[in-house]
């Protein structure tokens, strides 16, 4: 098969491929009554385009899909009961112990580590990375605010754009014209190389 020959069919291809998807975006943009739930749903697509190209007004008196149900109107919440003061005789004050400590709150890492082991279940958070080791900072002999140094900045980036746009249709045609321009420009080389 010719060079021509495999670039027109190429060209053809995309072109076939560019307007069949054009085509079926099209089609999911076509709407009728039996699309919606209710009938606010029909009403917001008809005010969005005008002319009514879905035909969804069939009476022309400005309302879609009046055969259609309401959505529901939300029931009203009850208003929440104010809650009972807590008494003081049912909740003792905390004792001295129960107050939350920092990694500052202590002289050395080996007595955080004894609060740490004393309740492992670090109520006072100053096992930061929960490997067992309390404020690790203090194994150097310095004091810490915090066990964690180095804070991780910015996001992640997944990529998506998310917009939902119908820009691959466009590049698909663009393509396909682009390889039928290109067709057109080998074919009149190869006469302009035949006749010289």
């Amino acid at each position: 098969m010719s060079l021509l020959r495999r670039t027109l069919v190429l060209a053809a291809t995309f072109a076939i491929a560019g307007f069949t998807y054009v085509g079926t975006a099209s089609a999911q943009d076509d709407y009728d009554c039996g699309d919606f739930t209710y009938q606010e749903e029909a009403q917001q697509v008809f005010d969005s385009v005008p002319g009514d190209p879905y035909r969804l007004d069939a009476n022309g008196d400005g309302v879609a899909c009046e055969d259609l149900p309401s959505k529901p109107k939300p029931k009203p919440e009850p208003k929440p009961q104010p809650e009972p003061a807590p008494s003081t005789q049912d909740n003792p004050a905390p004792a001295a112990t129960d107050t939350d400590k920092d990694c500052r709150d202590f002289a050395s890492q080996d007595e955080a580590q004894a609060v740490l082991d004393a309740d492992p279940s670090d109520p006072h958070r100053i096992d930061g990375d929960n490997d067992g080791i309390a404020c690790e900072a203090l194994l150097d002999g310095g004091e810490s605010d915090q066990q964690v140094t180095v804070y991780p900045s910015g996001g992640v980036d997944t990529g998506g754009r998310g917009d939902g746009g119908q820009d691959g249709a466009a590049l698909v045609t663009v393509g396909g014209i682009a390889l039928a321009g290109a067709a057109l420009v080998v074919r009149r080389r190869v006469r302009a190389g035949g006749r010289a």
